[in-house]
């Protein structure tokens, strides 16, 4: 998704909407040590919210993404543009019986806000991250 993102700023066809929408991101090696630890230690049961230190709104991650790259910022628009393009595919793929690459809900639950306390995670797993925020786990892209 990183490079596919990529792509996209480096040829400005990256678009986001304006209400911020909060993700919480974990770094590969971060997520590696903390799935290891789990399949390691005894009495790991139920579920862990592995993720970073750090939750940032997905508009930040993009523009973060973005400076990275150098590339330019995507661009921001109404969040109904982006709810009328899944409706259209939807509507394309019903009218020519294909699937549908981007629906409504697919929109929808892009648009909704994810984040989690890993407390758990750091109290029973993984204490310390080696990427604790994107400014650090940047660096591996």
């Amino acid at each position: 998704m990183i490079e596919g993102a990529r792509w996209m700023l480096r040829h400005r066809l990256m678009a986001i909407w304006k209400k911020p929408t909060w993700a919480h991101l974990i770094a590969l090696p971060d997520f590696l040590s903390a799935r290891q630890a789990a399949i390691e230690k005894e009495n790991v049961s139920g579920i862990y919210q592995i993720c970073d230190d750090a939750p940032l709104t997905l508009q930040d991650f993009l523009d973060q993404l973005a400076e990275h790259y150098a590339c330019p910022r995507p661009r921001r628009l109404p969040a109904w543009m982006f709810r009328f393009a899944g409706a259209g595919c939807e509507l394309f793929a019903l009218l020519f019986h294909t699937a549908a690459p981007l629906n409504r809900d697919i929109v929808k639950a892009g648009m909704t806000s994810s984040v989690g306390d890993n407390s758990r995670m750091k109290r029973e797993l993984l204490s310390a991250l080696a990427y604790p925020t994107l400014r650090e786990g940047i660096r591996l892209l």
